[in-house]
Order: structure tokens, then C-alpha cells, then sequence
């Protein structure tokens, strides 16, 4: 049966997956999705240079692409776009690479059926959370980075940099919350729309996650952000938010 609102609408349900480069690892999420509550799969395909959208679109996803890569906030903003474009009410974001199951989906969603959210963050911290062959540097890495995270934010959160979560696109109603800055177009976006939402008093709740990193044998890199840029481009709109210097 369909998702719907509190009025008994039926709720149109959008998954955006960001890829840049991920090959079969594309279509594997795709074909994952619970086509139960999603109705439209979209993979923003980032410029990738190797057959992600064909691979993509064989597995039963729309594909719009880039025709450079520009970044995963821009990748999440032509979700959004395409969202708000078609009239679908709810946006889910997946990766692309698979580290977030997307048989999760259900998760992350209940709270916004239930009417008790209007933005769900997936943490893999909270209890009934999990993350699979995780670096050492890593789980002290998003352990800090929510820490300061929380205290710049004034609201405690689990999980500031899960990149798993769900929004209804109303949210993007309030003129403060402004996914379309240029500046967003990387990594930045994702901690601006947690930062903005808890700012902006929509209704935010965390749902326990489960996130597996590929293991050591696979000769997979676990993430694509560089050491030291991408940590900045992560901890910098927290950073700018707090201080006033960007809204």
C-alpha cells in the first residue's frame, strides 16, 4: 500500500541516489529500493566517466546527468529540483555506492508518515544503529565532528554526518532554508540542510541506521573525500552558520 499524508492523500515518494563513478555498485542500489513506498528512483549521475547512468537506467532508475562533476550537493540539488518540478511530496537520499542499505527506506520514512517528522536523519550511533568495517579514523572522525557539530548547532544530534536521510520537500517553503547557493555544491550541503532544519525549528528526529563501509579486501577506497578538503567542506558551512558570516 502507498504512503499517505494525515489528509489520507497519497504521498508521491522520491529516492535520489548521487553517483559519481560507481559502475554496478549503481545498479545494486537501485534495484534495492522498497518500490512499495518509492515511486520514482532517481540517480543524479555527477559526470561520471564510466557507464554508472547506463547501468543505472538498465536497473530501472531516471537518470539525469551532469555533464561535469560538480559535487554531491549539486547532485542532491537536481533531486530536489526534479522533486519539486513533478509534484512529489517526500525526498529520500541514498548512496550511491551502497553504504546505506536502501532496504533501510522504511526507516527512515515511518516518522514522516507518522506525522511526528518532517526530517529524518539516519544515525548510525543511536541504539539499534550499526556501521560494518569501519576505520579507526573514521569512527573518531564523525565522533568529533558531531560533537562540535552539536555544540555550534545548540541542538545535540547522534550522527551529523550520516548521509542517509528523509525530508518533505514544504520544508523548502521557508525562504531560510537555501539549498540552491552555489557555494552548497559539495560536500557542504548535507550539513547545511541538517544545521538549517534544526535552526528553523522543522520537526527533525534520528532513526538508527545501519552503514557498511566495504571491507579491507575488496581494495575499495571507503569514501571519495579527500582527507583534508573534504573534512573542511563538511565542518565550514557548520562553521559560517554559527558564526552568522552565511544563511
Amino acid at each position: 500500500m502507498p504512503p499517505v499524508s494525515g489528509s489520507g492523500r497519497p504521498l508521491r515518494v522520491l529516492c535520489v541516489a548521487p553517483a559519481w563513478n560507481e559502475g554496478s555498485r549503481i545498479a545494486r542500489v537501485v534495484e534495492r529500493v522498497p518500490r512499495d513506498l518509492v515511486d520514482v528512483v532517481l540517480v543524479a549521475d555527477d559526470g561520471s566517466t564510466d557507464d554508472t547512468g547506463a547501468q543505472a537506467r538498465a536497473a530501472g532508475a531516471v537518470v539525469v546527468r551532469h555533464d561535469q562533476n560538480r559535487g554531491v550537493g549539486a547532485a542532491i540539488r537536481t533531486g530536489i529540483d526534479y522533486g519539486r518540478a513533478r509534484g512529489f511530496d517526500v525526498v529520500v537520499i541514498a548512496s550511491g555506492g551502497g553504504k546505506s542499505p536502501p532496504e533501510q527506506i522504511p526507516r527512515l520514512l515511518a516518522p514522516i508518515l507518522e506525522g511526528r517528522a518532517d526530517f529524518v536523519q539516519g544515525s548510525r550511533y543511536l541504539e539499534g544503529g550499526e556501521f560494518l568495517h569501519m576505520p579507526w579514523s573514521r569512527r573518531w572522525g564523525t565522533r568529533a565532528y558531531t560533537l562540535l557539530f552539536s555544540l555550534l548547532c545548540a541542538r545535540r544530534v547522534t550522527d551529523a554526518s550520516s548521509g542517509i536521510r528523509a525530508f518533505r520537500l514544504s520544508i523548502f517553503e521557508d525562504p531560510r532554508l537555501n539549498p540552491w547557493q552555489p557555494w552548497l555544491d559539495r560536500y557542504e550541503l548535507e550539513p547545511y540542510l541538517l544545521f538549517m532544519a534544526l535552526r528553523c525549528g522543522v520537526r527533525v528526529v534520528e532513526v538508527p541506521i545501519r552503514i557498511e563501509y566495504p571491507p579491507a579486501t575488496d581494495a575499495l577506497p571507503y569514501t571519495k573525500m579527500r582527507a583534508i578538503s573534504g573534512w573542511w567542506s563538511i565542518f565550514r558551512p557548520v562553521l559560517l552558520l554559527a558564526l552568522g558570516l552565511r544563511r
